[in-house]
């Protein structure tokens, strides 16, 4: 069998950024074939010098205009171990981890023994590793990519599972060292990055089975950010130490729901909300830093707090 060598490339970079973009690869941005070299796009290495040919801009499905990435088994190679085969996207500037969000709308149209697992992962090439990756594998399952928080890499299942020919918007949003994933904005995992080191790269991938993937409507930092766009005067929290409760304030606004994390990512407390005001009792938690993330009518809000 023939393997495909993937080659980390160098971007060399001194300014790192937070901005916004989207990308739903239209015209004349984006011409109908291989995305190699189109807008800052490599596709995995032949082996040769050369790029594989087969991860394509089509016009066959889309959810935003009438193009998408289509990213699909090259024949003229076997099957991988890994899922290395596909479009990558460089930044021009790194984006900074802390407060970031990278989605995007992805079809899969096969789902067998024989057919390809899927990723959309987030890169830093300087280190030469992964910092998170999201998998809908074979069986239809979903998988995560994370730090057990111990230094251990860990591929979580996310007890989520998915369907051909279906559109699925996923997104990981970024706070501290957690990273949190959502499948069409329902909240499937949690955990910590592999490295805190910025995004550098983002890969829509697969491990060159069967099978084909359609990715649409890539964004980065253009999301209603958990950390977001909340007016400070319509949301307040405050932790109180002699009574162990963290109090929760929206006059305007509804609460429905608090999930806290540990540094390591463990969901510590689910609670469901009513009101536009909470007190959340804490006395069974260790000392120590943590983040919730509360629910509202408008959206989410994720805060960091030490209990003590």
């Amino acid at each position: 069998m023939k393997k495909i060598t993937l080659f980390f490339l160098t971007l060399l970079v001194f300014t790192f950024g937070n901005a916004q973009e989207t990308i739903s690869f239209e015209a004349p941005a984006y011409s109908l074939g291989n995305i190699n070299a189109q807008n800052g796009w490599v596709t995995t290495g032949d082996g040769t010098g050369g790029f594989v040919a087969n991860q394509v801009i089509t016009d066959e499905l889309s959810t935003d205009g009438t193009q998408s990435l289509k990213i699909v088994q090259e024949t003229a190679f076997g099957g991988q171990s890994s899922a290395i085969v596909g479009g990558f996207y460089d930044y021009a500037l790194p984006i900074t981890q802390e407060g970031s969000t990278f989605s995007a709308d992805m079809n899969i149209t096969q789902q067998d023994a024989n057919s390809s697992n899927f990723i959309f992962g987030l890169v830093n090439l300087t280190a030469g590793s992964f910092i998170t990756w999201i998998e809908f594998d074979f069986a239809g399952n979903i998988f995560v990519l994370v730090d057990d928080g111990l230094g251990t890499v860990v591929r979580n299942d996310t007890g989520t599972s998915w369907s051909i020919d279906t559109w699925y918007n996923i997104r990981m949003e970024i706070t501290g060292s957690i990273i949190t994933f959502f499948v069409d904005d329902t909240q499937v995992s949690t955990g910590t990055v592999i490295i805190t080191d910025a995004v550098e790269q983002v890969r829509f991938s697969h491990d060159n089975f069967a099978g084909s993937a359609y990715i649409d409507n890539f964004r980065t930092n253009d999301e209603n950010l958990s950390v977001s766009e909340f007016d400070p005067n319509t949301f307040t929290h405050f932790y109180n130490r002699d009574l162990k409760q963290l109090k929760l304030n929206a006059p305007q606004n509804n609460l429905n729901r608090i999930d806290i994390y540990d540094v390591l990512g463990k969901r510590v407390v689910n609670q469901s909300l009513s009101g536009n005001e909470s007190n959340i009792a804490l006395a069974t938690l260790k000392s120590g830093v943590y983040i919730a993330r509360i629910t509202t009518e408008k959206g989410i809000q994720t805060i960091k707090f030490i209990k003590n």
